[in-house]
């Protein structure tokens, strides 16, 4: 063979492998466009389970065509919290079982006969049908969807395209011996299973790998021995995708990339052990049989359905392993409660899933704050709680930030009516919430400040405090839980409660300053207890700052029902019959009996 047409069939190798690997990558990417929305939307519903994982992992990879497609996806869910490792492993699992698919539609083209129907469901005739249909879909219909299913099926085509120029550049290649000797030293499974894992690391693709490997095995001598080592080793070379797209990820985001890599190798190597142990003492002829097209997929679905049979139900134990390989220690742990990991920025092209995940973000901060005002009134009783309260006051307000530079990023995006009514009610939530964060900052330095001598309350003072403390308590409690809820009836209660709690803090405040006169004691001494009052009256103002926005919400979507007067005024007087007891304990101080 001469210089000149070693040079031709390089030629023609590279540009079936670059046709190849454009189609594959110009298919799966549309074919996520097409269904990523709608599934992202749904998934933490549907992988309620390891199982429901593993189908639903399976079902998708085979639509999309891609295991580093899902294995990637599976990083960004874990990282935003939107579904635990354990899950993930089920999708995992499932996603290099449906990866087979590939290999399956690819053999097609190595059916045998002259038959019509055998001839016309071969991909190599109908590709350049299906290429033509692409370009008219992709140039002339305006519809985005119409455009991108155009895409799939030029990418389809151009894969298909690509794997036949591959077949016919290797054919001639079958009789130069040098070659023939570089396919049989794949016999040896280490040296086979090592280059298909480099090779597959390079272009991060198992199934671009298992692709021309069906290429050769049309046109060249491709045996079960050389077939068997390469499948296994391109499924542990593809994970450097995953490990790649988690590199900045959470601690949560490595170990799903672990994962992959975990169970790819428990998958691969003990299989070529056991099997090359029993070929040792059985001696198997297959291996030294031609795999043909359809032996690659034969091969490939048969150790990932072994795979799937064996690390499914053990799939904690890899879980741990992931677990054990990147520990937490007490500062990533610390860290890690100050980070709102469901608010990752891969979400954002999903508008609505963010949303949904930045909702889950503001109730966090909701009960974050709740406990840090309950840690705010213990402190009066216990200073030692001083350090934990620092801890939510400072959480509180990164949460603030977090959750408002992630609104700010979705508010840039072309979103519906609903969900910019959506994003401007987690707005004010969020600036609601985080400026009661800040108020508890404030409580916690006048709780240091009651434990100075140059504080003077009585213990009338104290209990007064710690009535009107709950009260405010409670009114915060039912703002958390209406938010959680959004319950329409709800948002008008906490408007009562306000108002109940504000004539409780000015009996509470007038009650304190006839105390300071009866009493004689320096003002500026006990000047504190209205300090305390005025800080939790601003808790009030946000309390129905957040009740004014949900009520804002229903309207803007069409949910909000006609008031009906006669049922407000019995909840107005339900409400203030619950406040009957808090009025009766300030009444019953010694200052009303004077």
């Amino acid at each position: 063979m001469t210089t000149l047409e070693i040079l031709k069939i390089i030629a023609s190798m590279l540009g079936g492998l670059a046709l190849f690997l454009t189609g594959m990558n110009m298919m799966s990417e549309s074919l996520t466009t097409l269904t990523g929305g709608a599934l992202d939307r749904v998934i933490g519903k549907i992988t309620k389970n390891r199982f429901f994982a593993f189908l639903f992992g399976t079902v998708l990879t085979a639509i999309v065509q891609s295991s580093s497609a899902i294995t990637v996806l599976s990083v960004g869910l874990v990282n935003s919290g939107i579904i635990e490792l354990s899950r993930a492993m089920g999708l995992i699992i499932g996603a290099n079982l449906g990866t087979t698919a590939t290999a399956w539609m690819l053999s097609l083209n190595a059916i045998d006969g002259e038959s019509i129907l055998l001839t016309v469901i071969k991909p190599s005739f109908f590709s350049p049908f299906l290429a033509i249909i692409g370009v008219v879909m992709t140039m002339f219909c305006r519809s985005e969807k119409k455009k991108t299913i155009g895409s799939v099926l030029l990418g389809f085509s151009v894969m298909m395209i690509g794997m036949n120029l591959m077949s016919q550049a290797v054919s001639p290649l079958r009789e130069v011996p040098a070659i023939q000797n570089t396919l049989v030293s794949f016999t040896n499974p280490v040296l086979g299973f090592l280059f298909a894992c480099a090779f597959a690391l390079l272009i991060q693709s198992s199934d671009a790998v298992i692709g021309i490997l069906q290429a050769f095995a049309l046109s060249m001598g491709i045996t079960f021995g050389m077939a068997i080592p390469l499948i296994c080793g391109a499924q542990v070379g593809t994970c450097i995708t995953a490990l790649i797209s988690s590199l900045g990820a959470s601690n949560n985001g490595k170990r799903t990339a672990l994962l992959n890599l975990y169970y790819n190798l428990l998958k691969t190597i003990p299989f070529l052990i056991i099997f090359y142990l029993l070929n040792n003492a059985f001696g198997f002829s297959l291996l030294g049989q031609e795999v043909g097209g359809i032996g690659i997929p034969v091969v490939h679905t048969l150790v990932n359905l072994i795979g799937c049979v064996i690390w499914l139900p053990l799939s904690n134990a890899i879980v741990s392993m992931a677990k054990r390989t990147i520990p937490l220690s007490e500062r990533e742990i610390q860290e890690q409660a100050n980070v709102l990991t469901m608010l990752d920025e891969n979400l954002l092209g999903t508008p609505a899933i963010a949303l949904e995940q930045t909702d889950r973000a503001v109730i966090l901060l909701s009960s974050t704050v709740g406990e840090a005002f309950l840690t705010a009134v213990d402190m009066r009783k216990n200073p030692e709680l001083s350090g934990q309260l620092q801890i939510l006051c400072e959480r509180t307000q990164r949460y603030y930030d977090q959750i408002d530079n992630y609104l700010l990023k979705i508010s840039e995006k072309d979103i519906g009516r609903q969900d910019r009514a959506f994003v401007s009610l987690l707005s004010m939530a969020n600036t609601s919430f985080g400026r009661m964060g800040k108020v508890a900052q404030r409580l916690l330095g006048f709780a240091e400040a009651m434990t100075s001598d140059e504080i003077t309350l009585t213990a009338d003072d104290r209990k007064d405090m710690d009535v009107l403390g709950a009260a405010i308590y409670e009114i915060m409690h039912l703002t958390i839980n209406g938010y959680k809820t959004r319950k329409k009836a709800v948002s008008q209660t906490i408007r009562y409660y306000g108002e109940e709690i504000m004539k409780l803090g000015e009996i509470a405040k007038s009650r304190f300053i006839r105390r300071i006169h009866e009493e004689g004691r320096e003002r500026t001494k006990g000047s504190i207890f209205t300090d305390v009052c005025y800080a939790q009256e601003q808790l009030i103002d946000y309390c129905d700052m957040i009740a004014d926005a949900l009520i804002r919400y229903d309207m803007a979507i069409g949910e909000k029902e006609e008031s009906d007067a006669g049922t407000d005024e019995r909840a107005r007087e339900r409400v203030h019959a619950i406040f009957q007891d808090k009025y009766e304990m300030l009444e019953r101080s010694p200052v009303s009996q004077k």
